[in-house]
């Protein structure tokens, strides 16, 4: 009994943990179809601090696009930059794509910018 409880609590505590990343993922990509931009952008943003890949490729879709934001490549790109290196296929996929519509001081910039936003831990960048 005392074996299966601890099994239990094993697994329990965590997909709880998995749970709550998700739950602010869902809250913004449900903020996000309702077009409530800002909430949206503010859930993910706290994602993205943390270093999910499918929050800063949210936000890089979100600059592409000009949907609640001004839409920036630059911004994007940045986005996407942070997404591909925290591992997702889609944002080194949407990376690729926005690459060929920018101009080498575009892409300069995202690149430095992407550099600044790691280095002060998420708070300076470009929002």
């Amino acid at each position: 009994m005392i074996k299966a409880f601890l099994l239990n609590l094993m697994i329990a505590v965590p997909l709880t943990a998995i749970g709550f990343e998700a739950k602010a993922l869902d809250k913004g990509f449900i903020a996000y179809m309702l077009n409530d931009f800002s909430t949206a952008l503010s859930e993910w943003r706290k994602q993205a601090e943390l270093g999910n890949a499918t929050a800063q490729t949210n936000i890089g879709n979100m600059y592409e696009a000009g949907n609640g934001v001004i839409k920036d490549n630059v911004l994007a790109y940045l986005w996407y930059s942070l997404g591909t290196i925290h591992g997702s296929d889609t944002a080194k996929e949407n990376k690729g794509e926005l690459e060929k519509e920018m101009t080498p001081t575009e892409l300069t910039v995202a690149g430095e910018m992407a550099e600044i936003c790691i280095v002060s831990e998420y708070k300076n960048c470009g929002f």
